[in-house]
């Protein structure tokens, strides 16, 4: 039986992964007003040059959706976080409440 709750446990959280990364690409996509559909964002895609193509001010607009929709705060230590939808999501992750 136990097995089972884990193998739920470990279901229900892939599913909630799944969630927020479709959450953010979509947060994204409508706050910058890209032409794209979230289905076809991967979640490795880089978020800057060849990937979403986001500039320094479009950074800037991610930082305030990021504080707004999920009460985390980044700073300019926090590079890494822009690096792909799965590494902003994990920095979302580590740092809320």
């Amino acid at each position: 039986m136990s097995t089972t709750a884990t193998y739920d446990e470990i279901r229900e959280a892939a599913q909630a992964r799944l969630d927020k990364n479709m959450k953010i690409k979509t947060l994204i996509i409508d706050r910058l007003g890209l032409e794209v559909s979230p289905e076809v964002v991967s979640d490795n895609q880089p978020l800057f040059g060849r990937g979403l193509e986001m500039d320094s001010l479009d950074s800037l607009e991610i930082v305030v959706m990021v504080n707004n929709e999920f009460g985390v705060s980044v700073n300019d230590d926090d590079i890494e976080a822009f690096g792909s939808i799965n590494a902003l999501v994990d920095f979302v992750e580590a740092h809320e409440d």
